[in-house]
């Protein structure tokens, strides 16, 4: 077997796997609050644009971080694995055609995100006068070959030492700095010539150095091992795979809080609190959804958004959470211990309670600067949804489970 054909089944493979698990993820629940969550930021965003004034600094220097950040996010896909770097390095010159590939899919996929990238930010650099009618395709140009440039760099990466890749590192991410601030600040003409050049300056140092160089295993092992976690980690807030693990903290300094949650002399109650403390796929996952929802809410004025807005990360937190009620079923103190299933019910149902009650109060406040009204009318808004989903929805799907 050649090795194009190892790497032709671990694509399979590895496509078929992330399929078995994105159809979890995007089930009908996520896709409609995503869908209504997409619409109130694109809503937000949009009434945002209409107020920017073309000399205002703020706005674009929140658009280069924004640029930066997402403009070095991600990876090339390689499928390398640990043993490779053992089994295969007899095969290394073979190994070429098939990164050269890697490379050209990774191109085109992230070249597609910058594209996407440039078109939601263009109302916005219209509003700047960044652009004009006829100067639109610069931007586009620009972002799509600083992408590139980073999509190259990595691969460059995988064909130097440490030293080399962080001298590569800081030079590859200076000039896209460089490009974006005079692109946003001084010229888009510029700053569109300065991208391009290096990206042209990239594929001829890549092109000339292709021959020279040997991979580095270590880094080409590193960096998919990473990427996968990451991908992992992402998919297990949504549903268990075997990929990827949580560990168990004792945070002694939560101690207090997880006393406030502590009601009675209930068993379950005192189990499954700090089982959520301590997990973090449980209390990461609030922590952010409390976090971006908290965010939104805190520069949207428009109190019927903010109501819906709330309403959704409500949902959504309760709905990621219920799982906490499986934890009480599958430990195996609690298959000894001689309980009721209503018993776990409510012990989740109160931790639950708590948690969307304090969500949905931090939320309250986040939209306070629209109004102590209108910060008030969200707090009732959210308590009813509380009351809901906990003593209704909640109760039903539980006993179902």
């Amino acid at each position: 077997m050649e090795i194009k054909d190892v790497f032709k089944q671990r694509s399979q493979l590895y496509y078929r796997q992330l399929g078995k698990y994105l159809k979890y993820v995007f089930n009908d629940h996520f896709v409609v609050a995503l869908l209504i969550l997409t619409g109130a930021l694109g809503f937000t965003y949009s009434d945002y644009v209409e107020t920017v004034s073309a000399q205002a600094l703020l706005p674009r220097l929140i658009l280069s971080v924004v640029l930066f950040s997402l403009l070095t996010f991600g990876s090339i896909r390689t499928l390398i694995e640990p043993a490779d770097g053992i089994y295969l390095l007899p095969l290394e010159k073979e190994l070429e055609p098939v990164m050269k590939r890697h490379l050209a899919t990774a191109a085109f996929v992230y070249g597609a995100g910058a594209s996407l990238l440039a078109t939601v930010t263009l109302p916005l650099v219209f509003s700047l006068e960044i652009v004009t009618g006829g100067t639109s395709f610069l931007w586009y140009v620009m972002l799509i070959s600083l992408k590139l440039v980073d999509v190259n760099s990595q691969y460059q990466a995988f064909k130097v030492n440490q030293a080399g890749e962080v001298h590569l590192k800081w030079f590859k991410e200076g000039v896209m700095l460089l490009s974006i601030a005079v692109g946003l600040f001084l010229s888009l003409v510029a700053g569109t010539i300065l991208a391009a050049a290096m990206l042209c300056w990239s594929v001829y140092q890549s092109l000339m150095s292709q021959s020279q160089q040997v991979w580095n295993w270590e880094k080409m092992i590193d960096s998919e091992q990473k990427r996968i976690q990451a991908l992992y980690r992402l998919i297990n807030l949504f549903v268990e795979t075997p990929y990827g693990s949580h560990r168990v903290h004792r945070l002694k300094w939560l101690d207090g809080a997880v006393t406030l949650f502590d009601r009675g002399h209930s068993p379950h109650a005192y189990y499954i609190n700090r089982v959520f403390f301590r997990q973090t796929s449980f209390s990461g996952l609030y922590l952010r959804l409390l976090l971006i929802g908290s965010v939104f809410m805190l520069f949207s004025p428009a109190i019927y958004l903010n109501v819906l807005v709330s309403l959704l990360f409500l949902y959504l937190i309760g709905f990621q959470l219920l799982p906490l009620k499986q934890v009480l079923d599958e430990t195996i103190y609690f298959k000894l211990y001689p309980v009721k299933n209503t018993d776990k019910i409510r012990a989740t149902q109160g931790l639950l309670a708590r948690l969307l009650l304090l969500a949905g109060g931090v939320f309250a406040l986040s939209s306070f600067g629209a109004g102590p009204l209108q910060a008030g009318l969200l707090l009732i808004t959210n308590g009813l949804f509380v009351w809901g989903f906990v003593k209704v929805y909640m109760r039903r799907r539980l006993r179902e489970s």
